[in-house]
């Protein structure tokens, strides 16, 4: 499947369910070079925030262009500085693999010190609006962020939540993304999420024949060994907080993207005009 494709046309759809009256603030940590969602978040018409140590020009310009609050940082546990180990991936620079973690599969030997901060200070200066969705893709990081979420009042936990899994290969390897360290930390988040009560959520992985996967985190077996198919490569999993979604909106949207190119190119057209 098209991953962020599909998970943009999904949030298109979810964030008016969640929050028609736009009163909460979007997240996007980890923007990247493509598919910056804070630029989704904003045309959909909600106060949005970017966490991003490294942004490019474009971001910039569209920060600016839809009065998106930028923060110059890594999303941590901590206030103050770390080493970012930057990104590389098939022997080019990439800093959408850069990562806090050495570790990570997708860092390089070259380093930089950055500003981080942490999740209860990032929300202390934005305010106290609720939180509509924060997106999380911060190359094996999630748990030390997501494990924060047990520190938030009730009232402050995002209404949805979007994390990344897995990465440089598939599960059956057990390598790279995959490896015990990584699949630890999947699990850990869905744990968590799952103890603060949310309950419907979707997964979408990159795997060749992969449909969307729409569950109940309350119910789930989280066993490494069953809840991801051997031929998982990488994906979203979206979580919802106290958020019931119409199933066959879900599918419809999903479906757009699990067969290739030519039903991509419907779906987009269906966007277009939608």
């Amino acid at each position: 499947m098209r991953v962020e494709a599909c998970c943009q046309d999904l949030l298109r759809y979810v964030l008016p369910v969640l929050d028609p009256q736009r009163k909460g603030v979007c997240f996007d940590v980890g923007v990247g070079t493509f598919a910056l969602y804070c630029e989704l978040f904003a045309k959909q018409g909600f106060a949005t925030v970017a966490v991003e140590p490294v942004p490019t020009r474009k971001l910039r310009e569209i920060c600016q262009r839809h009065s998106i609050r930028l923060f110059e940082q890594c999303l941590s546990d901590r206030l103050g500085t770390q080493t970012l180990h930057m990104g590389r991936f098939a022997g080019i620079s990439n800093s959408n693999f850069s990562s806090l973690d050495p570790d990570w599969f997708g860092v390089s030997g070259v380093t930089r010190q950055v500003a981080t901060i942490d999740l209860n200070s990032l929300l202390n200066l934005v305010g106290e609006s609720p939180i509509t969705c924060l997106k999380l893709d911060i190359e094996g990081w999630e748990p030390v962020v997501i494990r924060q979420f047990r520190t938030l009042p009730t009232v402050q936990l995002p209404r949805s939540v979007m994390f990344e899994y897995g990465g440089g290969g598939n599960r059956r390897q057990n390598r790279k993304g995959w490896s015990p360290k990584y699949l630890d930390g999947t699990i850990s988040c869905l744990q968590t999420l799952r103890d603060l009560g949310y309950g419907q959520s979707i997964m979408i992985d990159y795997a060749a024949g992969t449909k969307a996967r729409m569950f109940d985190l309350q119910a789930v077996d989280l066993s490494q060994d069953t809840f991801f198919p051997s031929n998982s490569v990488y994906g979203n999993i979206l979580s919802f907080y106290q958020c019931s979604l119409d199933k066959s909106r879900v599918n419809a949207i999903c479906a757009r993207y699990e067969h290739g190119l030519v039903n991509w190119l419907v779906g987009r057209l269906i966007s277009a005009v939608g």
